[in-house]
C-alpha cells in the first residue's frame, strides 16, 4: 500500500495531504475554496482561513487523504464513537470510525478514522481506492439487496475498533461493530463480521458471494 504525503503549514495548523489516497472527491475544494485551490501552486494554503475552519474541512475528506496537526492548541481530530461503511454509487466503500486495515498476515497497514476501499477490483493501491473505478467505468449502485439486509444482526452499533483485513486474492474480511448504508436512501444494516467484495463481480454487493474465485486475475 503506497503513500506520498505533502505538508502545508501556517502559523496555527499543518495540513497533510496523501497524494496516493486522494481520488478527487473535492469535498475540500467545495468546503473551503480559498484554502484548497487546484489552480494554484501550492494548491493548499492553510494561512487563508482560521485553523478551526481548515480542520473541519479536512475532516470532511472521506478518503483520509487530508489530515491536520494543530499548532495553536486547538483540538485534534476525534475518533468517531461508532464505525460506518458507506457504499458510494459506482464508486468505493467509505469507512469511518476507529478503522484498522491489516494484511493477510494480520500486520497493520493503516490505522485511521477515514478510508476509501476499492470495490471495483482495479485499484493499483489495494485495498485502498485509487480512483480506477472512473477509468474502468465501474457501475454498481449502493442499494442493499435483500440478501445483504439478511445479514443484519439486529444490534445497535457499539463502540470499539473495526478491523478490515485484506485476504489473499479474496474479499475484505471485517471484524467489529459497523453500520453499513448506501448513499441513495436511509436503509442500513448492522454487522459485526462479514466479507466485503473488492473484485467488483459479486451479485450481493457490498458483500462477497465468491465470484472472485471465477473472476479473471
Amino acid at each position: 500500500m503506497r503513500s506520498r504525503v505533502f505538508r502545508f503549514e501556517s502559523e496555527d495548523i499543518v495540513v497533510t495531504w496523501d497524494y496516493m489516497r486522494c481520488i478527487h472527491v473535492e469535498a475540500c475544494v467545495r468546503g473551503l475554496p480559498e484554502v484548497f485551490n487546484r489552480d494554484r501552486r501550492p494548491w493548499i494554503d492553510p494561512s487563508l482561513a482560521d485553523a478551526d475552519h481548515v480542520a473541519t474541512v479536512c475532516e470532511q475528506c472521506p478518503t483520509g487523504a487530508l489530515h491536520y496537526e494543530r499548532k495553536d492548541g486547538g483540538a485534534s481530530e476525534a475518533t468517531p464513537d461508532s464505525n460506518t461503511i458507506s457504499i458510494s454509487s459506482d464508486g468505493p466503500l467509505y469507512a469511518s470510525g476507529d478503522v484498522r486495515i491489516a494484511d493477510s498476515e494480520g500486520e497493520t497497514l493503516l490505522h485511521d478514522t477515514r478510508v476509501a476501499l476499492c470495490r471495483c477490483g482495479q485499484s493499483r493501491n489495494k485495498p485502498l481506492c485509487d480512483g480506477s473505478h472512473e477509468k474502468a467505468a465501474f457501475r454498481a449502485d449502493s442499494t442493499l439487496t435483500p440478501a445483504a439486509l439478511a445479514k443484519d444482526d439486529g444490534d445497535a452499533p457499539a463502540p470499539g475498533g473495526l478491523l478490515i483485513r485484506a485476504t489473499e486474492n479474496g474479499p475484505l474480511s471485517i471484524r467489529g461493530s459497523a453500520q453499513i448504508k448506501g448513499d441513495q436512501d436511509d436503509t442500513c444494516l448492522h454487522v459485526r463480521v462479514g466479507a466485503l467484495c473488492c473484485c467488483g463481480k459479486s451479485k450481493n454487493k457490498p458483500f462477497c458471494d465468491g465470484s472472485h474465485a471465477s473472476a479473471p486475475s
